[in-house]
């Protein structure tokens, strides 16, 4: 699904990436401590985007002039970014770099990160989830607090805890929608997850089906037999399934501390709230 960008950004492309980039930046004011001794002095000046897929986040800070590193291994994606970049001309960020990365293993050219290291990185939309083995997890969080400054901050987006021990995952329920682009006259069925797909119980490894259909733009709920199927894609998306605890003891192998737990990309949102669908947990290099 990662070889189709223009596919993937219709399909995820929902979410308030201006509202998202606010709470990256309110996240540096409130738990950053690289800015000084006052409350509230720590400023969001460099974003560090760890599988940045269509890069939403980097291009979104970068038109703020914040620094943004964009790391991606596909190269289909890399290549839509900077296509997307080339596309706005004049008002395109010049603070964005476009690289290609293992985020297991960062590895930047010095020239492209901050001298004191990045005051945020990220790994969000599920990124995370890629991260198989106990091993891979704590080789990615010690690439990232090498990259970070003192005081900066680690933003990771997981499965929330309710989807794991409400059965929904150990029991393969799958969710599906559909997103239209009105001007290019396209939609898109996007599955994510199939009832019974499988998973281990032992490793908290999901074998998620995840299926794109792109069709003409029609009234439809369902793809049926009178609809032009433009492309279709479906790929079994190995995802590991992480709770809390277990990434913050991954975490504090790596050096990072939890400072912060929120139910979405927004502070008013906890844990615990009925209405949080997604685990953002915030981690800190104190030292």
């Amino acid at each position: 699904m990662y070889d189709e960008p223009q596919i993937y950004e219709l399909a995820f492309g929902f979410r308030d990436f201006k509202a998202e980039v606010e709470f990256l930046a309110e996240c540096a004011r409130r738990h950053g401590t690289y800015g000084g001794e006052g409350e509230g002095e720590a400023r969001l000046t460099s974003l560090l985007e760890l599988g940045c897929g269509p890069a939403w986040h980097s291009v979104e800070a970068a038109t703020r002039g914040v620094q943004c590193v964009a790391l991606d291994a596909n190269a289909s994606m890399r290549a839509f970014v900077s296509d997307k970049l080339a596309g706005m001309g004049g008002n395109a960020p010049k603070t964005i770099r476009v690289v290609d990365g293992d985020m297991r293993k960062i590895a930047l050219e010095p020239m492209t990160k901050p001298a004191n290291g990045f005051d945020v990185a990220t790994m969000l939309l599920g990124t995370a989830a890629h991260l198989l083995t106990y091993d891979d997890a704590v080789s990615c969080l010690k690439s990232v607090r090498d990259n970070l400054r003192v005081g900066g901050l680690f933003v990771v987006e997981l499965e929330h805890p309710w989807d794991l021990f409400s059965g929904d995952i150990a029991n393969a329920v799958g969710d599906a929608w559909d997103r239209t682009d009105e001007e290019n006259g396209v939609k898109v069925y996007v599955e994510w997850g199939r009832d019974g797909d499988a998973f281990d119980i032992e490793t908290q490894v999901y074998e998620r089906t995840v299926s794109f259909s792109l069709v003409e733009n029609t009234d439809a709920d369902v793809v049926d037999a009178s609809i032009k199927v433009i492309k279709s894609v479906e790929e079994v998306v190995a995802c590991k399934i992480f709770t809390q605890p277990e990434f913050n003891a991954l975490a504090a192998t790596a050096g990072l501390t939890c400072v912060a737990s929120y139910g979405d990309m927004d502070h008013r949102m906890t844990l615990d709230d009925e209405n949080a669908h997604n685990m953002v947990l915030v981690y800190r290099r104190d030292e």
